[in-house]
């Protein structure tokens, strides 16, 4: 069943995606992964304003500054317009992003165009809770959605190479994008009807432009000339240092990551599967899809650290294969519409939890961590005695005052018995304040988890007094409480 949208219509469409994008930018409050801030806000924000904070992959030049240096392009007319206040600075790149997911469900819907895959994709909670995130990878799933609708999937576009572009950026941005897209490009050089010279032209001149433009934007920020991607697998493929942050089983990518993207819908999977072995054409979308899927998850899989968002240009994908599932003959239109609002009624309740309780005060006390800096009528710093990166930075307060919080670099040096900062930390708290400040003097401002108050609790209470205690999460990681208060100095 198709919607089939009018050409006059599009545009209203189009808009009503974008629309509802931007609208989630409200609803989506809570933290999900340190990169969406320091990786992305804190780098363009180091770069603008000349404060922020780098992290050691910036160090080490294993980053892309392509996304970056959109939203530090944002950041400059802010400046220009003397309107980069921290609201400004925190919701206008959110605003992009919102803008570029909508404007890529759409091109998606214009690749499939099932009504179906469309519903689901846009009332699934795992891509309305990233899809208005500063993440690299929701970036790339964004022009993953894009590239499909121009990649040359039959005879009409058989001598299109203009996904080229896309897919160029895409694995500079993320170099692991080639694990997804090398397949379909061999595909796209196998079904061409050009000759084998003019695909090597293709690919030469669009690979050598996108090389010249994304190497250019590094190096001029980096300040050398850098490739990026070598960089990047030098440092995490040879040296392995990913695992540093967290090692997870082979079948991780099935048994949980799957399982979060889709809900319910997980348990059809398998069927639409078999469905689509059985009655698709082994160079039909499903089949080709199902190839893609299966090929990248197996190479996910082989890489020791997981994480749901290393595979969510997938989950668009996924849902679309879910769509080929067909219920028995029999099974009644009642029965299909319970299923539905059934699906529909979890999956409401999980964009619920995930979007505006779990993990909410990370957010939401950098708001507070604000206003103290800026009704401060004295030089005011700040010290993170979380588990690192647990809130934004510097791009969420917009002043620039002395700020730290408790490293985890990985064992870059091969050091034995190696512990970074914050494990260091937590291991014996009182121990590292004391070592800290015994010829320092105390912040003025400390940011905590409610489990750390017993184990530092007479420190408190001889130098400190309680400012706000904001509740983040039902089910708190470790080093993690249910509670983030913020302190200040007496």
């Amino acid at each position: 069943m198709q919607l089939n949208f009018g050409r006059s219509i599009e545009l209203s469409v189009l808009g009503f995606f974008i629309f509802i994008k931007l609208l989630s930018i409200h609803f989506v409050r809570t933290f999900y992964v340190a990169d969406e801030y320091w990786q992305s806000l804190e780098v363009a924000h180091h770069k603008v304003f000349g404060y922020g904070y780098l992290t050691w992959e910036w160090d080490y030049k294993i980053r892309s500054y392509i996304y970056p240096f959109i939203i530090s392009n944002i950041y400059k007319v802010l400046a220009i317009m003397k309107l980069d206040y921290p609201s400004m600075i925190i919701y206008s790149p959110r605003v992009f992003q919102a803008i570029l997911s909508g404007y890529a469900e759409y091109r998606f819907y214009l690749w499939h165009k099932n009504d179906a895959t469309l519903l689901y994709l846009f009332m699934n909670p795992f891509w309305v809770y990233c899809a208005s995130r500063t993440l690299t990878n929701t970036m790339e799933t964004c022009l993953t959605m894009i590239t499909l609708s121009v990649f040359p999937w039959d005879n009409k576009r058989k001598y299109g190479s203009r996904y080229l572009w896309l897919v160029g950026f895409m694995c500079f941005i993320r170099p692991t994008a080639a694990i997804m897209w090398a397949p379909l490009c061999l595909y796209h050089i196998y079904t061409s009807k050009k000759t084998i010279l003019q695909l090597i032209r293709d690919y030469v001149f669009i690979g050598l432009c996108i090389f010249t433009i994304a190497t250019a934007i590094d190096s001029y920020y980096y300040g050398e000339f850098v490739i990026t991607p070598w960089e990047f697998f030098k440092i995490n493929v040879l040296t392995d240092v990913a695992s540093h942050y967290g090692v997870e089983p082979s079948y991780w990518y099935l048994f949980n990551a799957l399982p979060v993207f889709l809900l319910v819908k997980v348990y059809i999977l398998p069927i639409s599967i078999y469905q689509i072995i059985k009655t698709q054409k082994i160079n039909s979308k499903p089949v080709i899809t199902l190839g893609i899927v299966s090929w990248t998850i197996t190479i996910y899989s082989m890489l020791p650290h997981k994480e749901h968002r290393f595979i969510l240009p997938l989950l668009p994908l996924l849902i679309y294969i879910c769509t080929c599932f067909e219920y028995p003959k029999n099974t009644s239109v009642t029965i299909k519409k319970v299923i539905n609002v059934i699906m529909y009624l979890i999956n409401l309740s999980v964009l619920i939890y995930i979007a505006m309780i779990h993990q909410y005060g990370s957010l939401q006390i950098m708001s507070y961590l604000g206003d103290q800096i800026s009704n401060s009528t004295s030089n005011v710093d700040v010290m993170f005695l979380t588990p690192c990166h647990s809130t934004p930075f510097y791009s969420h307060v917009h002043e620039n005052i002395p700020m730290e919080f408790l490293t985890c670099e990985p064992n870059l040096n091969n050091q034995e018995n190696y512990q970074d900062q914050a494990d260091i930390f937590f291991s014996n708290p009182m121990d590292w304040i004391d070592n800290r400040y015994s010829n320092s003097t105390l912040p003025k401002l400390l940011v905590m988890y409610d489990n750390l108050v017993p184990k530092i609790g007479k420190f408190l209470d001889d130098n400190y007094h309680l400012v706000v205690e904001l509740f983040d999460s039902y089910h708190p990681s470790p080093n993690r409480g249910k509670f983030l208060s913020l302190y200040k100095l007496k």
